[in-house]
């Protein structure tokens, strides 16, 4: 449907740049589907066994999940996005999806907080009242944080729908189709709300975690040393590689963050064809964080090891 609108020049050119722009996007989610699909799998065999999940392990079931859902809506928005098949599907497609695609990105980044928190508190051992009364309700917790986190996300993706009007008669409304009559004040106050509740505040609980659990392992790694058995070794090996994986996922959701910050205030200031950074740093970060997670989790790694 572009041609009508372009030169065959610039029609060319937008050919090239969609045929990489879907390879890479499909090699992403491949990987991404793969390793998200293989850690549900994993924790679903493990609940069957044992009847339960501790409470790292299902923070990080629904994270995969979230992520998969990611993947699905991405997909949808993709084809529709560079098809310019907007006309065809409507705007109710646009409503449901970007609603979607604004609620289990933004659930995904509070479970990856909270995974932090949690292996923060199983890890650190340290003799405060409070510290010892989380540890003994991490469980009653994690339900807690899971309900919080649902209806923060539910909360900010709803208003997105209210955004989206198809303006016709332009050659571009497949991507320009958020309104741009609105009050820019206003489009900033959510913006900044948005990039506060979900980017600042879980980057602030992810570094404060991991913070924590490096200082106490550098602290202790000394008593360590001295009571050398096999047990505090492998638990030892356990917990710095629990440390490298939190680090990775914070290095990822940083590098991911930033570019859609930017981004982010930009389409509020109403340049709304950079909708697309959005998503593919999401894309990006749901493939990137089962990586990081089947990797440095030990019951993840040994069952990937086994199976493949």
């Amino acid at each position: 449907s572009f041609d009508k609108y372009l030169t065959p020049k610039q029609c060319h050119y937008y050919k090239i740049v969609f045929a990489f722009s879907w390879s890479g996007t499909n090699l992403i989610l491949q990987f991404g589907f793969f390793g998200n699909m293989f850690i549900i799998l994993e924790y679903f065999l493990e609940y069957r066994r044992r009847q339960t999940l501790q409470s790292y392990e299902l923070i990080v079931m629904l994270l995969a999940f979230c992520s998969i859902i990611t993947e699905l809506s991405t997909v949808i928005w993709c084809f529709v996005y560079f098809l310019d098949l907007c006309t065809n599907v409507g705007e109710m497609l646009y409503f449901v999806n970007d609603s979607i695609i604004t609620f289990f990105p933004k659930s995904a980044i509070w479970f990856t907080a909270w995974l932090c928190f949690v292996y923060c508190v199983k890890i650190v051992k340290v003799n405060w009242r409070f510290f010892l009364r989380l540890k003994q309700r991490i469980s009653l917790l994690v339900k807690f944080m899971i309900a919080w986190t649902l209806l923060l996300c539910f909360s900010i993706s709803i208003p997105v729908s209210f955004q989206i009007e198809f303006t016709p008669n332009i050659t571009q409304m497949c991507r320009l189709y958020y309104k741009s009559s609105g009050k820019i004040e206003s489009r900033l106050i959510y913006s900044s709300f948005l990039s506060m509740s979900t980017s600042f505040l879980p980057l602030v609980l992810m570094l404060f975690s991991s913070l924590g659990i490096v200082i106490f392992l550098c602290r202790h790694s000394r008593n360590m040393d001295k009571n050398i058995n096999s047990s505090s070794s492998s638990r030892n090996e356990a917990h710095v590689s629990v440390a490298i994986m939190l680090l990775c996922l914070i290095a990822l959701f940083v590098a991911c963050a930033g570019t859609a910050l930017s981004a982010n205030l930009q389409i509020a200031t109403g340049e709304f064809d950079l909708a697309v950074a959005i998503i593919l740093t999401q894309l990006i970060y749901s493939a990137g964080s089962p990586v990081i997670l089947i990797t440095g989790t030990v019951k993840l790694r040994n069952g990937f090891e086994k199976r493949f």
